[in-house]
């Protein structure tokens, strides 16, 4: 209790040097440098005229939250089932899709780079007497899921997933459980192909889908799928006609190439926990991605850089919270 108090005081008088700072974009580039044949070509759009990068940097800021909320509800439904009471879930990393053809005509499909944590609470009663109540953190670092798609759809079949990684988990409560480990050993835990569980198979399922289909294979009302938005077709680096060949030949480039696309979240405009005003231009990458093929190699990044007016708030946290903007 006295450790208590003293944490509570503490923070009263912090309270007085506190400051968090929410963005505000007062204007912003969309980029893209494109690169083949030792050449690159850089292009621009204006964030504001809710263009074609903008959007794509839309589809890019939310593979993660799709694939972190379908693990969620997945994982939720596990734990609960159990007698437990799931928290919270956090996905963190950089997602890398990775697409290697296959001459029987699927394409192989690995995401990689995330890692997971969740929480969840436990209470009860042993030998009739005791009462207890625990709180679980599991950690499963280094996700790699490996799925399969149709060459022609992107279509992507749920007992053709495999998903690995390295798991812990810690416990703390009255005494050592072990109650979780037993449902992360039978949903998570290096499940090969066709032996995923089926609720975790259609949640990764969802989260590839989102990114495969939305970047190689959906069309929009213009009839064209994410890379040939990223690449227009007047595009010309290095004396190669990029965006006219990815235009007229997608469908032998997803047959017959390897692809690597790194996600990102482009400039950072979370609110910023401190005391001092952080600096007006943000930026960050959105889209990496590098294809090779027998007929056309090159790489191409999508970059977002913004200009932001720091908007004082005293907490974000406890919005209520009064202190003396520290500029």
């Amino acid at each position: 209790m006295r450790k208590a108090l003293f944490i509570a005081a503490a923070m009263l008088i912090a309270g007085s040097a506190h400051a968090d700072f929410i963005p505000q974009v007062i204007s912003g580039t969309n980029s893209v440098i494109l690169s083949a044949n030792n050449s690159s070509l850089t292009y621009n759009e204006n964030r504001a005229s809710n263009g074609p990068l903008g959007a794509l940097i839309v589809d890019a800021q939310n593979v993660p939250y799709q694939i972190q909320y379908a693990l969620n509800t997945a994982v939720a439904n596990a734990v609960n089932s159990q007698g437990a009471r799931f928290g919270s879930g956090t996905l963190t990393g950089l997602p890398t899709i990775t697409l290697r053809p296959d001459a029987s005509g699927v394409i192989y499909v690995t995401l990689s780079g995330l890692s997971y944590r969740f929480n969840a609470s436990y209470s009860g009663t042993k030998a009739g007497i005791i009462n207890y109540s625990c709180t679980n953190t599991t950690y499963y670092n280094n996700i790699t899921i490996t799925a399969q798609l149709g060459s022609a759809d992107g279509a992507l079949p749920p007992n053709k997933i495999g998903i690995n990684g390295n798991l812990s988990t810690s416990t703390d409560c009255d005494s050592n459980l072990t109650w979780m480990l037993p449902v992360l050993g039978s949903i998570l835990v290096n499940k090969a192909e066709g032996a995923v569980d089926a609720a975790i198979a259609n949640s990764i399922q969802n989260g590839l889908a989102s990114v495969t289909q939305k970047f190689f294979f959906l069309r929009d009302q213009n009839w064209q799928v994410g890379l040939q938005r990223l690449i227009p077709a007047d595009k010309v680096v290095g004396g190669i006609a990029v965006g006219q060949y990815i235009q007229n030949n997608l469908a032998y480039l997803m047959s017959n190439s390897q692809i690597s696309m790194t996600v990102g979240g482009g400039a950072n405009l979370k609110p910023v926990v401190g005391t001092n005003e952080p600096p007006r231009l943000l930026g960050g990458d959105a889209i990496s991605l590098t294809l090779t093929s027998p007929g056309l190699s090159f790489s191409v990044k999508l970059h977002e850089e913004v200009n932001v007016f720091w908007r004082w708030k005293c907490s974000v946290a406890n919005p209520a919270l009064n202190c003396a903007d520290p500029r």
